[in-house]
Order: structure tokens, then C-alpha cells, then sequence
């Protein structure tokens, strides 16, 4: 099993960075995991070509047996460049980037409700006609107080509650991605 874990901001520094790169070391175990970027990815607009490095995203997502989105929430929404980049898998490239591919949504704030409205808009993005996702329903995790609660110099989350919950949803979504490419 191949999944992209996503990391949904182009910030130099994001705990949700900590977050993706946290799952694939824990759970490279249970599928091949690789930590993707979107920081290179040009800025969507939907007259233009993509480049070859926008290229190289929409294949990798092609490629994937499914997603984990990271996502941090920025004034109650995803940040610009994470909606750029899945409008190119959508508007752009197609449905069948996406159609039906099993897709995760976690994410982590600096506040209390651990990007919540972050990622219920990256849920309804994945969802919307042109994407067509596969998304996990009820599989959330809510990591709030990031700064509190990741390892500032291994980027290993360190609070034992959300490290159980990480298992859950992570362990819902590798059956889901299995029984999906059946």
C-alpha cells in the first residue's frame, strides 16, 4: 500500500510538517508512507499548464493507493496554497485524479479546536463533484495546542491521548484504503 501523506501548507516551519512526517516514521510499518510537499507547486489558475513540478504532484497523487492530508487551519479555512494544489487535481487535471481514492483528513492548530473548520473544508473540497474523494467518514483526530504537544526537535508527537487517537483513525484508514482497492 502507497499513501502521500500531505503537507498542507507552503510554511517554512508547520507543525502539521511534524505531523505527516510523524505518521509516515510511525507507521512505516503498515504501508509505504512518503511526506509530500506543496510548497513547489504553482499557483493554480485554470487557463494555464501546469509545470512540470505541478506535473510531478498530480502524478504522485494518481500513483497513491490513498491520501492523509495534513492541514493546518488558517482563518477558518485550509491555507491558499493546499486549496491551489487540490484544484489542480480537480478543475484541472480531471475527476479520475481523485475519483474514489481513499483520502484522510488530520490536522493540528495552535489553538483549542485543533483545525477543525480546516478540516471539514478540506473534507467538502475532497468531496465535491470534481474530486470525488473517497473520504473516511468519522475518522478525525483533533490536535490542538500543537506547540505543547509535538517535540520541537524530533517533531514526534509526544501527548499520549492523541497518540492513541493517531492509531485509531490511522488504523480505520489503512482498512479503509485496503478494502477500496480490492
Amino acid at each position: 500500500m502507497k499513501l502521500l501523506a500531505i503537507v498542507g501548507t507552503n510554511a517554512p516551519f508547520s507543525y502539521n510538517r511534524f505531523l505527516a512526517k510523524y505518521i509516515a516514521k510511525r507507521y512505516g510499518d503498515k504501508a509505504e508512507i512518503i511526506v509530500r510537499e506543496i510548497d513547489d507547486i504553482k499557483p493554480f489558475c485554470r487557463t494555464d499548464e501546469p509545470d512540470e513540478a505541478t506535473k510531478s504532484w498530480i502524478e504522485d497523487v494518481k500513483m497513491a493507493d490513498g491520501i492523509i492530508l495534513t492541514t493546518p487551519e488558517y482563518d477558518h479555512a485550509i491555507p491558499a496554497s493546499l486549496k491551489s494544489a487540490l484544484e489542480w487535481l480537480g478543475s484541472h487535471a480531471g475527476p479520475n485524479v481523485m475519483k474514489m481514492k481513499p483520502a484522510a483528513v488530520v490536522g493540528t492548530s495552535y489553538g483549542i479546536q485543533g483545525a477543525s473548520r480546516a478540516q471539514e473544508d478540506a473534507r467538502e473540497i475532497l468531496l465535491s463533484p470534481d474530486m470525488s474523494a473517497n473520504v473516511l467518514p468519522g475518522n478525525e483526530i483533533l490536535i490542538g495546542g500543537a506547540a505543547n504537544n509535538f517535540d520541537k526537535e524530533t517533531g514526534d508527537l509526544v501527548n499520549p491521548n492523541y497518540i492513541e487517537q493517531l492509531d485509531g483513525v490511522m488504523s480505520n484508514f489503512f482498512k479503509f484504503v485496503e478494502q477500496a482497492n480490492k
